[in-house]
Parts: C-alpha cells; structure tokens; sequence
C-alpha cells in the first residue's frame, strides 16, 4: 500500500509524462535539421500519430497518453532516439519512487529543490511548500506595495 495519495500519484504522473514529452520534442530538435523548435516538433509527432488538434495541445498539459505513446515511439525509433514508453507514460513503480524522492527533499527541509507542487496538503500535514501561484502574488504584492 503507498502512503501517498491518489492525487499525489496522479499529479507525479501527470508531471513525469510531461517531462518525457517534452524530452522526446526536444531529441527530435536536436537530430533532425529541418525542424526548427519544439512547436514544429510536437506537430511533426501530432500527424505522424494521426491526432486532432486537441490533442497535440493536450500532450503540453497532460502528456502522451494510451495509442499515441506507441505511436511516438515508433516516430522516435525512425530518428533512433533513446526514449523508452516508461518515460512517456510512467510506472506506477517509477512514479512511486520519484514521490519518495521529492517527498524526501522536502522532508529534509530541501523544498527549494524539489519540483513537484501536487503535494495533497490535507494529506501530508505541515509539509506543503508554497506554490508558485502564491509565491508570485506575493511577490507582485510586494513590489506594488513599495
């Protein structure tokens, strides 16, 4: 049984998807000369796997999901990239260990090195780091208070 919960799963998912797609846009950037950026990229991948508009937008957001990782993979494998189907869509396993880690970084007190914001804070108590949102407000306050 995981002492986190399935929000926390679900958002380091989430996030770990993400990094891996964007991981993949940037390999293809990087080895193919006729695709500028990452934007081209990510539409290059988009019709090679055959998907509508709103769904490339969603990768961005929520990460490859179900078909479109095989079918990424297989556009990957036609540039011989190094990117495996457990960084675009992650284990449980995987993603049970990097809440560990950040769990452990924040823990230790070493929040500013941790990356993760979907800590469920009614879970975990007096753990929550501030979230960007907030520390930006406050920050915007601040300087408008001046």
């Amino acid at each position: 049984m995981s002492k986190f919960t399935e929000s926390e799963r679900a958002a380091m998912a989430e996030e770990l998807a993400i990094n891996g797609f964007n991981s993949l846009l940037r390999l293809i950037v990087l080895h193919d000369k006729n695709i500028p950026d990452v934007t081209r990229a990510k539409y290059k991948v988009g019709t090679y796997c055959c998907a509508s508009g709103s769904a490339i937008k969603s990768w961005s957001k929520h990460g490859l999901r179900g078909v479109y990782v095989e079918r990424a993979l297989e556009f990957a494998a036609c540039y011989r990239l190094s990117i495996k189907a457990h960084q675009l869509q992650p284990t449980e396993a995987i993603v049970e260990q990097w809440l560990e880690y950040d769990y452990n970084l924040v823990k230790s007190g070493r929040a500013k090195a941790s990356t993760f914001n979907g800590w469920d804070i009614a879970a975990r108590g007096v753990i929550g780091k501030p979230s960007i949102k907030t520390a930006n407000f406050e920050c915007s306050m601040s300087v408008g208070e001046m």
